[in-house]
């Protein structure tokens, strides 16, 4: 089972990662009365359908799954990844597929022509299937680059990283912030970030891999999907896929 891959964390590294939020920005209003919330899944794991596909369809909501088609019927440390067919299931059952590059390549370490021609292949995949070009994307491993920020504004309509935030008054479509739904305290720290909607409208994305009974420390457990979904009726958010978001978002400033 192949380990997980872990970014570059050397001094120059981590400044990079500090500057890029404020650089290459494409910043939509949020002007909400009622709090959004959008579920992503990434990759990804198999245990996904089951575990929380099925339990936000029984709420009638739908989610963005972002795929890395590469990753189909593999197994590594988040466990048996998706299918072609369930991919395509997923999309028939409502769900957007965003876009994951199909190779799950880390964006600051490779030129920005290789990522971008494997964001074509990954489309390519998905077209194969029958499915129409993805809407959103999620950067792997959450490695922006201004230059891929730049990227995105010409090719998605918003790209989503891993920076948690609820976004209150604006939103940089380019990097749109998320919070891990991760077993142990991440859920318990994701709880009362979601409180705040009751106080507060705005947006906020979650970002979890699998789910499963002894998840990996990129994911959660059955039990936390289900605590997180009560979390979010109790708020009253009405629950979007990425795409669906932005549409609102967009439509909202525009009225």
């Amino acid at each position: 089972m192949n380990s997980a891959y872990i970014p570059n964390t050397s001094l120059a590294a981590r400044v990079k990662r500090r500057l890029t939020p404020y650089q290459a920005k494409q910043t939509l209003r949020v002007k909400t009365d009622q709090p959004i919330v959008s579920f992503t899944f990434d990759d990804c794991p198999k245990s996904v359908m089951q575990n929380a596909l099925k339990p936000l369809e029984a709420e009638g909501w739908l989610s963005t799954v972002y795929m890395s088609m590469g990753r189909c019927g593999k197994t590594n440390h988040l466990g048996l990844h998706m299918s072609e067919a369930d991919v395509k299931a997923a999309y028939e059952s409502g769900h957007e597929i965003g876009d994951h590059t199909l190779s799950h390549l880390d964006g600051a370490d490779v030129p920005i022509e290789v990522f971008e021609a494997d964001i074509d292949n990954n489309q390519n995949v998905l077209a194969e299937l029958g499915l129409p070009p993805s809407e959103t994307f999620a950067y792997p491993f959450g490695e922006a680059t201004p230059k891929l920020k730049k990227m995105m504004k010409r090719r998605f309509k918003g790209a989503r990283g891993i920076t948690s935030r609820i976004h209150k008054n604006n939103v940089d479509l380019n990097q749109i912030g998320s919070n891990r739904l991760y077993a142990g305290r991440d859920v318990k720290v994701l709880l009362e970030t979601i409180k705040e909607l009751k106080t507060s409208s705005g947006w906020l994305t979650i970002f979890t891999h699998d789910v499963r009974e002894n998840p990996s420390r990129f994911g959660c457990t059955p039990e936390d999907m289900r605590t997180v979904i009560e979390a979010v009726k109790d708020v009253g958010a009405s629950v979007m896929t990425m795409a669906e978001a932005i549409n609102h978002l967009e439509a909202a400033h525009d009225a």
